[in-house]
């Protein structure tokens, strides 16, 4: 499936969204948009694994009466650029997306990340002029400053040649979203995910290139060297509002190993919600209503 810069698209659920195609940084990138473009309100969404940015979708259609709202496929996904040639360091992605930013025509906005999302928005944080670009940033399904809880994903299984494999083949997606079952019992997710979006993820991240791309965004991916990331510079660097919006019902990521972790940025704050990892496509309203009062929060320095 490929898109067209411009195309207006009424999704399954009659979500309308716009495909916007740009090149920055030397690269092309993908993003769905809804809202006035012309709005100073704008969120970003930077999504997680292995998903595109048509997870964000509900959040996208669902918030655009009050914001102008961006999801982009990060580089190696969806329609975004797949060249291996590339670094994929989570700190040389998050050096790209500011002239993606530019592109786009975007100043200040809010920023939400999910997943390997939130890694890249936990660099793009510390790139130089964005922490005064980032007006609050909202932060989902990432450890935070305690060694994630067991099950640890296999990285290094999805950065190799198997990996890949497996992702082409759309086994992972599937364990992932709750179609195939997982090791042991465990599930990813507390509440079903609409079939009709899993379908959509798993057709973008089995396109041609897709799951090479996918795979070698894990090339720097280990928790151990993300908690030293954070805990050395990365939460200093978090000078705007941060909201930790966390799924209780996750197995990998458990509230205990959040207790602290608003002690480490300025103006952190702490919230949890009766879902899983995929807390954004288990229950989109109850997601979207904490974005969104969040987001519109006065008593914040935005």
């Amino acid at each position: 499936m490929r898109n067209h810069d411009g195309e207006v698209e009424r999704l399954w659920n009659d979500d309308i969204v716009t495909h916007r195609f740009i090149e920055a940084a030397g690269l092309s990138w993908h993003a769905l948009t809804a809202g006035d473009p012309e709005n100073p309100e704008v969120v970003v969404f930077l999504h997680g694994f292995p998903e595109t940015c048509f997870a964000w979708h509900h959040q996208v259609a669902g918030l655009a009466d009050e914001f102008c709202t961006i999801a982009l496929d990060l580089k190696g996904h969806g329609q975004s650029d797949t060249r291996l040639d590339s670094n994929y360091d989570y700190a040389a992605q998050a050096a790209e997306l500011p002239a993606v930013f530019d592109a786009l025509g975007l100043d200040r906005f809010f920023l939400t990340g999910h997943d390997r999302g939130a890694v890249i928005g936990d660099h793009l944080c510390s790139v130089p002029g964005m922490a005064s670009r980032i007006r609050r940033y909202i932060r989902m399904q990432q450890s935070g400053n305690r060694p994630h809880s067991e099950p640890l994903p296999p990285h290094e299984l999805f950065r190799s040649p198997m990996g890949a494999e497996l992702l082409s083949q759309a086994a992972i997606q599937r364990r992932a979203f709750g179609r195939d079952p997982m090791p042991h019992g465990l599930s990813m997710v507390a509440k079903p995910i609409a079939p009709q979006d899993i379908d959509r993820i798993i057709e973008e991240s089995t396109q041609p290139g897709v799951p090479e791309g996918m795979s070698a965004s894990f090339v720097s991916a280990g928790f151990d060297r993300e908690l030293e990331d954070r805990m050395n510079g990365l939460f200093a660097g978090m000078t705007m509002p941060v909201l930790f919006l966390q799924g209780a019902k996750d197995p990998g990521q458990q509230p205990h190993e959040y207790e602290t972790v608003t002690d480490e940025v300025a103006n952190g704050h702490l919230q949890f919600v009766e879902l899983g990892h995929f807390l954004h496509l288990e229950d989109p309203r109850v997601v979207n209503a904490a974005i969104r009062d969040f987001l519109t929060r006065d008593d914040l320095p935005s």
